[in-house]
This record gives C-alpha cells, sequence and structure tokens, in this order.
C-alpha cells in the first residue's frame, strides 16, 4: 500500500494553483498526492504533472459531475453533458500520467431533485453512460473508482452494497470502486465486512478520522481497518482525504462550518506520523 494525501485538504477555492500545497505534501512524507480535477486545465495538468515528477511522487485524480453531468439522470441532454464530461476527465487524468481517476463519477455531486426515489432508473442510466466511456479507459490504461458517499451528500450510492451493483451492471475490468472510511461509519452496519466484500473491487481507499479529521485522534479502529486491507491483499493507495477548514469557498460544498483541524500543515503531518505505523509510506 502506498500513502498519500489530497491536495484539497489545503484548498480555500477549487481553482487556485495547487502546486505549493502538492510540495507541502511531498515535503510531509507522502509518496502520492491526490488532485481534484475541479478548476484543472490542460495546461494546469502538464504542470502538476511535471512537478511530481521532480517530486518523484504518483498521483491519483478525483472529481465529481455537476447537475447539469448527471449521468444517473433520465434526461439524455444531461446524460450526454455527463459522459463528455468524464471523458474530459480521463483526458486530464491521462496528461497528469496518473492511472486511477475517482469520485462522483456515477452521478451528480449532491442530492437529486427526486430525493431517493427511482434508483432503478438511475443506476441503468449511470451504467449505460459509464459503458460510453468503457473504451476510452481502456486506451488511457486508466481505473475509474465509483464513490459510495453518505446519506447527506448523496441520494444515490451510499452503500457498498449498492456500489458494486453499479458495478456489475457496468461489468468492466476498469471500473470499480473507492471507499471512504469517513462515508462508511456513516453508512456501513459493519465496515470491516464491507471492505472484505469489496475485495478485488477496491480500486482506492481514503481516510480520515470519524470527524473528518486526523486519523488516530477519534473513534475508527485503524489498526483492524488496515489489517482487513491487507487481508484483502490491498496494494493501492491509502489516501488521506480532510476537509478541515471553515470559512473558505470550499466549506460550502463540504459542510465544514468549524475548524476541524487547526493548521492544514500540521494535520498532514500528524496524520502520516499515524497512518505510518500500520502502512509502509
Amino acid at each position: 500500500m502506498i500513502l498519500g494525501v489530497h491536495s484539497a485538504t489545503f484548498v480555500k477555492n477549487w481553482h487556485e494553483d495547487i502546486t505549493p500545497y502538492i510540495i507541502k505534501c511531498k515535503k510531509a512524507g507522502y509518496k502520492s498526492v491526490e488532485v481534484s480535477l475541479l478548476g484543472q486545465t490542460p495546461s494546469s495538468a502538464k504542470e502538476i504533472a511535471k512537478l511530481a515528477k521532480d517530486l518523484n511522487i504518483s498521483l491519483a485524480c478525483t472529481t465529481g459531475l455537476a447537475k447539469g453531468e448527471d449521468i444517473s439522470s433520465s434526461n439524455k441532454l444531461i446524460q450526454k453533458n455527463g459522459v463528455e464530461a468524464l471523458k474530459r476527465a480521463i483526458d486530464l487524468t491521462s496528461i497528469m500520467q496518473s492511472k486511477l481517476l475517482t469520485g462522483v463519477v456515477h452521478t451528480a455531486w449532491g442530492i437529486s431533485d427526486s430525493m431517493g426515489k427511482d434508483k432503478e432508473a438511475k443506476f441503468t442510466n449511470s451504467a449505460q453512460s459509464i459503458k460510453q466511456i468503457s473504451s476510452s479507459l481502456i486506451e488511457k490504461d486508466i481505473k475509474l473508482g465509483i464513490e459510495p458517499l453518505n446519506r447527506y451528500e448523496s441520494d444515490f450510492i451510499n452503500t457498498v452494497d449498492e456500489g458494486l451493483k453499479l458495478c456489475e451492471l457496468i461489468n468492466h475490468p476498469n471500473v470499480g470502486l473507492l471507499l471512504d472510511a469517513y462515508h462508511m461509519n456513516i453508512e456501513e452496519k459493519n465496515m470491516i465486512k464491507s471492505i472484505e466484500k469489496a475485495k478485488d473491487k477496491l480500486f482506492h481507499f481514503q481516510v480520515a478520522e470519524n470527524d473528518r479529521g486526523v486519523p488516530g485522534t477519534g473513534t475508527l479502529n485503524w489498526s483492524e481497518i488496515i489489517n482487513t486491507l491487507k487481508k484483502i491483499n490491498y496494494s493501492g493507495y491509502v489516501s488521506l482525504e480532510m476537509f478541515i477548514q471553515a470559512n473558505v469557498d470550499t466549506s460550502k460544498d463540504l459542510f465544514t462550518w468549524r475548524n476541524i483541524e487547526d493548521d492544514p500543515y500540521d494535520a498532514i503531518l500528524r496524520s502520516f506520523n499515524f497512518l505510518s505505523e500500520y502502512v509502509d509510506a
């Protein structure tokens, strides 16, 4: 397993230059940095790729579809917009020389107008849309990780079981799951059994404490979680994704109304020191 960290720990808006944050992540000891594609361009992607190569770190990419790009919608134009958005995301991931694109790639980020109804139609629409980008995933040699979100951030895929159902409908080797311990702690009856159930469909694993802060400062059993990842022979990224800053532009998107941790760099450094006890950094 490779210990990584999401650069969004630092960002105050989705369009700012993240290269200084990538340098900070490397300085803290991480071998991988996760990059949100929100606000990125081909030009910025090239710059980020060059920096990552110079720093000898690997990149993982994440994104989220907007309401007008919801591939789970029954509106064909909105579906088409979503498919095109995913194709652009795949292109940016490739420019960054990353092999992994994850996040809210199966629906729009947020609660839909249907408020949890018509889920079967959502499964069908989402699966059919993702099948349309499967050739691009093969061509660029990129894996796509679908992220189950907690009930307050999505009314579609909330659990591992639902994520696996969508993967089964898509039935493609390059499509699997991103699991996030923060979301799982809210939605799963038994996080450990759910990780075991995901097995070889687990493409990416994100970590944060139960309050989305520094691991090891709350209630989650990290020894059990990491040992379970080892048990299923997971060898991918264990990526720290904390959203801890209040009163910045990104706070409203992530429901962060108070500072969970006071200083982002100190938070990723303390997290690294804790997580490296379990994961070879």
